[in-house]
């Protein structure tokens, strides 16, 4: 029960970061040329150019279960504590 509470507050988290502001929500069709590049342990992981900037990024996608959202809530608070760090990769959304 105690772990089903804190994968509910980790997800609330994640939804109120969309909802703020602090974590970007972007569409699929803001991006083109979109091909696999590799398998994950917990999905896949895509090249796309993002339509806006012309830039090339990684998209990645995961399984729906609440053991990969835990994964992803924190690789993205950790992303959030490095962001500015010249050798960390960006976390754009």
């Amino acid at each position: 029960m105690e772990s089903s509470l804190n994968i509910d507050k980790q997800i609330q988290w994640f939804k109120h970061g969309i909802t703020e502001g602090y974590i970007n929500y972007y569409n699929y069709n803001e991006f083109k040329n979109i091909r696999v590049i590799s398998y994950g342990t917990f999905g896949r992981v895509y090249q796309a150019t993002w339509n806006s900037s012309n830039t090339i990024v990684a998209l990645k996608s995961f399984e729906n279960n609440n053991f990969v959202m835990i994964e992803i809530i924190n690789e993205i608070k950790l992303l959030h504590k490095v962001c500015s760090h010249t050798n960390i990769i960006k976390f754009f959304g």
